[in-house]
């Protein structure tokens, strides 16, 4: 009977990164109804290093065999084994195969004594047939376990891969780093990496271990030092092959076809070997040079005249094929440099592709060098000054254009976009100041009506009516002859509106399609800019802590990763980390006002709670200082009676940024904040937000608000708060209901049952506050056992908060003597041997032990030893 058919995704990193799947693939090798494991992943991803590490980390007495594919015997029978074969006195050309397979199964079995030997195969797709086979065939008979790496399952490495497909291998998928992979990556460089960093590495080492390796070294070398590796790129480059660099640099990325009539092909194909070159695998197969800033080099080091020359020249060869995406934007602007005419058609083609890959600038550039009067053009342009953050020339582009076209000139399509626009740029509060909702019943195409209405979905969202918003999405989601793009925004509109309405485990299933959808191969700027903040806002509502950080790798280009980050740590207990991100998130970026209000919000909370956590006080004291007035205070309550008011502008044109979700959160986050220093007044208020976001629907926001209002002395919301937690589901229904119970039964027991709840969910500053009632109720009420179960909620919280990233330092917190015993400790050491060793008494040695676990938040030996590892 043969295992199950297994494949599994593995991420690899550094070697600190990718423990967990070195230690998974030893498991594999170990287990006896399993015969090997193959690894599958693209060139640098690490597979030789996680076969290095498996083997080191067999035990000793296992026979190790290693066998390394190369081009050089790829093609050579039996290549792999020839220095086996030769040590037996035969030569591998003039063997037949079945003599080959009964020497290297004695050789083989000689070893296996005791344990099953292991055959690690590394560059396994350049090893020869004959080779694989015999391997292929000893590990189906169990003679051995076979560990193999490669970059495809074709052949020859299919021989390996119809074990798999019995279920004899294991198949391991090694894919592109993931953010924590980054992370410990950067650790053992030596660098700590914040939120924009990461986003950064990420970006730039599209999550390849090897080039992210180059960038801890170029962090760590001179720009002279890195423009001296990029000329030694090009050393042993010949005349001819300078030629074809000097292209692609100029265009930026050239179809294979036209190259390959240019050039001698096995030129192009020793550039593409060396790693200079990169070959798309697309239906397009585009060349462009692997590293950027050698393409930044070679365009400098091309001069005007020879610029010319080579436009001149691939011109001719360009003319007749279909040009798309980074081809077709590099020779327009190449065209264009050189005062070429190009075809309108061409550049809004162009320009186009620019915007959906977020490209604005370069657009903008491209259609302001047209001179054009066509208003597709016009309204590209205007799409791309939006993109770049100029919402004011944008909406005096889009004037001209809406003025222009009332009679209901222009294609479908043009309309479509026209209003989409409009949308973008219109304060979401003032519907009624829109000038192109005539277009709606104009549309007759699926997809323009697709388009639009997935957009107006957007409005309406940001404007904070829910009903709506969830009634276009939905309908739009239906519409399977939409475009998937479309399809995809309105799935993330659905999973946001449906979180906050309270369905959250609904919610939660269309945010898992909507990010799923993201690796489709038409998604643009624009369906990230939308739906990016929409899948993390539904996770950070859900409480979903871990899907909402990992959400952030979606990085939309108007959305504020580092303080989105951020809000993910106040509420998980890492303050000193939040109040870092928070500290510098604006230091590299513009912001809107709403988001300046949304991070100093955020900003004024952590570092309350900083001041608590530094005074050791209970999170109701009323000490704290740094008391700031709401800016809610300043304007008219929001809700149903809002949307009508006059709004604020921004650089002289109506708040297009407008958002009702961020508004409710800054709110929250202000009156959180003001709660730390005057509790009686701030329940009032957030009982008020919170009565706000239930007139709308928003029953999990309202939970929000009078679960922190409950907690600070409303009865109003304590009484209303598990009636609305009747309409939220998943955890934080769970935690709304047992706050509400805590709080109208009035015990410690249901309070500490709270307080579990809240740790549960990753509310550990709430945690804290609900176990400290909880264990006062029950020194009060003199229930010993409520105490101590009390006492180890509440330890347990402030461990986290203690010891967060950037927290507190253990070394700094205890005296010498303290440090060898929590040493010591985490040795296992007894408290005999504690004594012996340091010279105490036993009784010396308990009182010691008693006032660390005191001040380190811990009740015993193996909470203790689980943050010792501090100290080395």
């Amino acid at each position: 009977m043969t295992a199950p058919v297994v494949s599994r995704s593995s991420v690899v990193g550094s070697t600190v990164a990718r423990q967990s799947e070195i230690v998974d693939i030893a498991a594999i090798l170990a287990d006896p109804t399993i015969n090997g494991a193959l690894v599958i992943g693209a060139t640098g991803m690490g597979k030789t290093t996680v076969l290095n590490a498996v083997a080191a980390n067999l035990e000793t007495e296992v026979p190790v065999f290693r066998f390394r594919g190369s081009n050089l015997i790829a093609n050579r029978d039996l290549g792999i084994f020839e220095v086996l074969l030769s040590t037996e006195g035969e030569a591998s050309d003039e063997i037949s195969l079945g003599a080959a397979f009964s020497i290297v199964t004695r050789a083989i079995a000689r070893s296996a004594i005791e344990h099953t030997p292991v055959v690690v195969v590394d560059n396994a797709d350049r090893v020869d047939e004959q080779s694989l086979s015999i391997i292929s065939q000893l590990a189906a008979e169990g003679r051995i376990r076979v560990l193999a790496a490669a970059e495809t399952v074709r052949r020859p490495v299919d021989l390996l891969a119809v074990l798999w497909g019995s279920g004899k291998v294991v198949r391991i998928d090694l894919g592109s780093l993931d953010d924590s992979a980054i992370r410990d990556c950067a650790r053992e460089a030596g660098y700590e990496v914040d939120e924009q960093v990461l986003a950064d590495l990420r970006t730039r080492s599209r999550g390849n271990p090897r080039l992210l390796s180059r960038l801890f070294i170029d962090r760590e070398s001179t720009p002279l030092a890195r423009r001296g590796a990029e000329d030694r790129v090009l050393w042993n480059v010949l005349p001819a092959q300078r030629r074809v660099l000097e292209l692609v640099a100029m265009i930026g990325s050239l179809p294979y076809d036209a190259l390959q009539a240019m050039c001698d092909v096995d030129l192009l194909d020793n550039l593409v070997e060396r790693g200079v070159l990169a070959i798309g695998k697309d239906r397009y197969s585009e060349v462009s040079l692997v590293e950027a800033a050698l393409a930044q080099v070679m365009r400098d080091s091309v001069p005007s005249s020879r610029s010319l020359e080579l436009l001149r020249e691939v011109l001719p060869v360009l003319a007749p094929m279909t040009l798309h995406g980074a081809a077709l934007f590099g020779k327009v602007r190449w065209m264009q440099e050189w005062g070429v005419h190009v075809d309108p058609d061409a550049i809004l083609r162009a320009a186009s592709w620019a915007n959906g890959r977020g490209d604005f600038a370069g657009a903008v550039g491209m259609l302001r060098s047209s001179h054009s009067d066509i208003p597709e053009l016009h309204l590209e342009l205007a799409r791309a000054e939006y993109g770049r953050g100029d919402t004011v020339e944008a909406e005096a582009i889009l004037d001209r254009l809406i003025s222009s076209s009332t009679d209901g000139d222009g294609s479908d399509e043009f309309l479509s976009r026209l209003a989409c626009l409009e949308l973008r740029v219109t304060d979401p509060r003032e519907p009624q100041s829109l000038r192109t909702e005539w277009v709606r019943d104009r549309l007759v195409n699926a997809v323009d009506i697709g388009r639009l209405d997935v957009t107006r979905a957007q409005f309406v969202m940001r404007g904070g009516r829910f009903d709506e918003a969830q009634m276009i999405s939905e309908r739009v989601l239906r519409d399977f002859s939409c475009l998937t793009r479309h399809r995809q925004r309105a799935c993330s509109i659905l999973g946001a509106a449906a979180v906050i309405r309270g369905r959250i485990e609904r919610g939660h299933t269309y945010l898992v399609q909507a990010e799923a959808m993201f690796d489709l191969p038409d998604t643009t700027s624009f369906e990230v800019e939308d739906s990016a903040p929409q899948i993390f806002a539904g996770h950070y509502l859900a409480g979903s802590w871990d899907r909402a950080r990992a959400a952030l790798k979606h990085t939309a280009p108007r959305m504020d990763t580092p303080t989105a980050a951020a809000l993910i740590d106040l509420w998980t207990g890492h303050i000193t980390r939040a109040h870092q991100s928070l500290d510098r998130a604006s230091r590299d970026r513009d912001e809107s006002e709403q988001d300046r209000a949304l991070r100093l919000a955020a900003l004024q909370l952590a570092e309350g709670c900083l001041r608590m956590r530094e005074a050791s006080t209970s999170l109701a004291t009323k000490t704290v200082p740094g008391k700031r007035t709401s800016h809610r205070r300043d304007r008219q309550r929001f809700g149903r009676r809002a949307y009508g008011r006059e709004s604020g502008t921004i650089r002289g044109v109506p708040n297009s940024e407008y958002d009702w979700l961020l508004d409710f959160t800054t709110d929250l986050l202000e009156l959180q904040s003001l709660a730390l220093s005057d509790p009686e007044e701030s329940a009032e208020e957030l009982y008020a937000l919170g009565t706000a976001a239930d007139e709308l629907g928003a029953h999990a926001l309202a939970v929000y608000a009078w679960m922190e209002a409950s907690r600070n002395g409303s009865r109003s919301a304590q009484l209303d708060l598990g009636r609305a937690a009747d309409h939220v589901d998943g955890e934080l229904g769970r935690l709304a209901a047992a706050i509400a119970r805590a709080y109208d039964d009035g015990g410690d027991a249901a309070m500490t049952d709270a307080a579990a709840a809240a740790l549960n969910f990753g509310a550990v500053v709430m945690s804290v506050d609900l176990a400290r009632t909880a264990r006062d109720k029950a020194v009060k009420k003199g229930d010993a056992v409520g105490v101590k179960r009390a006492r180890a909620l509440l330890d347990s919280s402030l461990r986290t908060i203690t010891f967060d990233a950037g927290g507190a330092d253990l070394s700094a917190m205890l005296t010498d003597i303290e440090k060898r015993l929590v040493l010591g400790v985490a040795d296992g050491s007894t408290n005999a041997e504690l004594g012996a060793q340091l010279y105490l008494s036993v009784r010396t040695v308990e009182w010691h032990l008693g006032r660390i676990y005191r001040r380190l938040h811990v009740s015993d030996r193996q909470e203790l030893k689980q943050i010792a590892w501090r100290l080395t």
